[in-house]
């Protein structure tokens, strides 16, 4: 009984202050900025894309009946808006929360006990990219098969942390197949998972398990990293995630100080030919636009790896047009689909990317898309679609200044580019 009065003592207390606090907090203190996208955590309060103080400010607006009340103002994901909500919120900003409840792709809400010390992984290598660039590898303690049989193309994950692909191999991405058995005995405090039930996961293994986007289709379109500064919120690596993603977007606004002024009737038709065929591909690649260049693909029919991936036609893309073609790295697809194959296909000669030779290799996705290399590709297309505009920037220098800014490896883009068979000016 005296402790049950205590600590409703202390939440009148709390209740007193936030209504002194309330009275000075300025309303542009209150307001969230507009983003992008909404951070999937519970105590983004304003729903925005961080937690900071103004959620703290936001929430208690909510208790006391001045805002509305948000999905994610519920903290401690209790059902209720109390002073508790209020001390989980701080807890999070300085990074001592206890439990972490996030809205995982699947929709499922996933209480997480903090600190996440051990990962096991059978998602695509995204989450495990993100994980390396946040300075967090040694806590991945179980992989997926796709690590181990495209090791030699996984460059980034390779050359940065070879001696992840030593680990337990925990289950295949893309058919959904964990491998519980071996999940349960690493003893994870988190498993991944990308096209498998994650809640039939978490029920069998009794671990957290959440389900992430094979492509997040709003980073694919440059409008922010929300899995990366998700990731930052369950590593506890915050600040290395507003690090990076402010990064990427210093040198996104590098490109686009150039190709903002360009005229539309001087940007370039692209078409992308992915995964390995002239008739995949993708209707929403930033790089693209970023470059200075306008994907030529206005329709078509969902291929099979979803909303990222169209099937047209041959006749469609003759009817686009386009000034460039661009193939999907056969290194990166396992696909013998080449420049050549373009150029001398009968049916492709009235097309002005192949009347003018502008077909080349780029990038593009490997087991997910991994926005460092994204981010990279604006700087390649840049200089393909506007050689004039980029004379002066060496593309291959600043790919591997940016990732060893992220992976910490010197010479991941030099690989990349000979993986790739890109095209090289230096």
């Amino acid at each position: 009984m005296k402790k049950k009065n205590k600590m409703l003592a202390l939440l009148g207390i709390v209740v007193v202050l936030c209504s002194m606090l309330l009275v000075a907090l300025p309303a542009t203190a209150i307001a969230a900025e507009e983003g992008d996208y909404v951070l999937g955590i519970y105590g983004n309060a304003n729903e925005d894309d961080t937690i900071d103080m103004r959620d703290l400010t936001y929430v208690k607006l909510i208790f006391f009946g001045k805002k509305p009340e948000t999905e994610l103002a519920d903290a401690k994901y209790d059902g209720k808006i109390n002073p508790l909500d209020f001390i989980q919120i701080k807890l999070i900003i300085v990074g001592k929360e206890k439990e972490l409840t996030i809205v995982d792709a699947a929709g499922r809400a996933v209480t997480l006990n903090m600190p996440i010390d051990r990962i096991a992984s059978s998602s695509m290598l995204d989450d495990i990219r993100t994980i390396c660039a946040l300075s967090a590898a040694d806590r991945i303690v179980g992989m997926p098969d796709v690590s181990v049989s495209l090791n030699d193309r996984a460059l980034a994950i390779s050359m940065s942390h070879p001696e992840l692909l030593e680990l337990p191999i925990t289950g295949n991405p893309y058919h959904g197949t964990p491998n519980l058995e071996v999940i349960a005995s690493l003893e994870p405090d988190l498993v991944i998972v990308n096209f498998a039930d994650a809640g039939a996961v978490q029920e069998a293994t009794g671990v957290p398990t959440i389900a992430t986007p094979s492509t997040d289709l709003e980073v694919l379109a440059f409008k922010g990293f929300k899995w990366l500064k998700t990731w930052g919120y369950i590593l506890g690596e915050q600040r290395r995630a507003e690090e990076l993603s402010s990064y990427f977007n210093a040198k996104l606004a590098e490109v686009r100080d150039v190709t903002s002024g360009i005229p539309e009737n001087e940007k370039p038709g692209v078409y992308l030919a992915f995964w390995g065929a002239l008739t995949y591909t993708p209707p929403i690649y930033g790089p693209v636009e970023v470059a200075g260049g306008i994907n030529v693909a206005e329709e078509g029919t969902p291929g099979p790896y979803g909303p990222m991936m169209w099937v047209v036609s041959k006749e469609q893309i003759i009817a686009w047009n386009p000034d460039i073609i661009l193939l999907h790295c056969p290194g990166c697809v396992g696909s013998s689909f080449t420049i050549d194959d373009v150029l001398s296909d009968p049916d492709l000669q009235s097309v002005s990317a192949v009347q003018n030779e502008q077909v080349y290799f780029t990038k593009g996705f490997f087991a997910g898309w991994d926005p460092a290399t994204g981010v990279i590709e604006c700087f390649y297309m840049g200089k393909l679609f506007h050689p004039d505009e980029f004379a002066d920037l060496g593309v291959e220098k600043e790919g591997n200044e940016i990732l060893k800014e992220v992976y910490g490896v010197d010479g991941i883009w030099t690989a990349m580019t000979e993986l790739c068979d890109l095209y090289r000016w230096e």
